[in-house]
């Protein structure tokens, strides 16, 4: 996210350059290098040149989508991401639900998406894929609580959670305190990022417009947040994200400095 409108190949170089250890691969970017004819193969060579691991591959969305076209699409496209992720050594893919069921009870969403999402695992199981959930703020599934009941409604090993700092807090969906007691086992990956959020009580505005800062330039007291994750004993990857055109469209180079500075500042 740090680099949004560069292609997959030179963000392997921009992780390389800037000092990363790993790269969470942008779908988007993904879809186009593979529309493009171009192979897994390749693109581990250049990981592997680079000594860059694959964090996760990020996103494949709307996995709450009960119509058939919609299903089989998304079906289809996990079997292709799963594949690549297999062929290069990307261990994870993360899923979103957004609000095709909105109106529907919370419990309702739960078990709905919970039955596309078993069948996604299935799919994984078949290739040594696991997948991490992560809830937008503004959805029917964003807290921490409703996370675990999803967990429970999935019922698969390869099923897990990614901790967004800002979905969290801006969403009011989980303290801390709450974070903390996490089973480090289901801690797949960590999305720093800092921000605003709305008033209670007051609608959501784009989430660019809430999402447009550097770690330390926002709202969330991120100390606090990184040490309670840190208190479970995770030790996997941590990813720093923003969401803004301004900065998308500043020096690549430059804001991936900043964002890794920040990381290491909390970490």
């Amino acid at each position: 996210m740090c680099s949004l409108h560069n292609n997959i190949i030179s963000d392997i170089r921009l992780a390389k350059e800037t000092g990363y250890d790993g790269l969470e691969i942008h779908t988007d970017k993904l879809w186009r290098y593979i529309n493009a004819g171009l192979t897994s193969q390749a693109f581990k060579a250049c990981l592997d040149e680079a000594k860059i691991r694959p964090s996760a591959i990020d996103i494949i969305g709307s996995v709450e989508s009960t119509g058939k076209e919609a299903q089989r699409k998304l079906f289809k496209e996990t079997e292709i991401l799963c594949q690549f992720a297999k062929d290069i050594g990307a261990p994870t893919i993360q899923l979103n639900a957004f609000e095709a069921l909105t109106g529907l009870s919370v419990a309702d969403n739960i078990r709905l998406t919970a039955q596309n999402i078993r069948s996604i695992a299935d799919i994984g199981n078949e290739h040594g894929i696991r997948f991490q959930y992560e809830g937008a703020a503004w959805t029917p599934i964003a807290t921490l609580e409703q996370y675990f009941q999803l967990y429970d409604a999935v019922n698969r090993d390869n099923f897990g959670f990614v901790l967004d700092t800002w979905h969290f807090w801006a969403g009011r969906g989980a303290t801390p305190e709450a974070m903390a007691k996490i089973d480090k086992e289901l801690i797949y990956n960590v999305h720093l990022s800092d921000g605003k959020r709305p008033d209670l009580g007051t609608p959501w505005v784009d989430e660019k417009l809430l999402r447009g800062y550097l770690l330390g330039e926002g709202d969330i007291p991120l100390q606090e947040w990184a040490d309670a994750i840190k208190s479970t004993g995770y030790d996997g990857f941590y990813s720093g994200e923003f969401l803004n055109d301004q900065l998308w469209e500043a020096d690549h180079y430059e804001v991936a400095n900043k964002m890794l500075a920040g990381m290491k500042r909390l970490l």
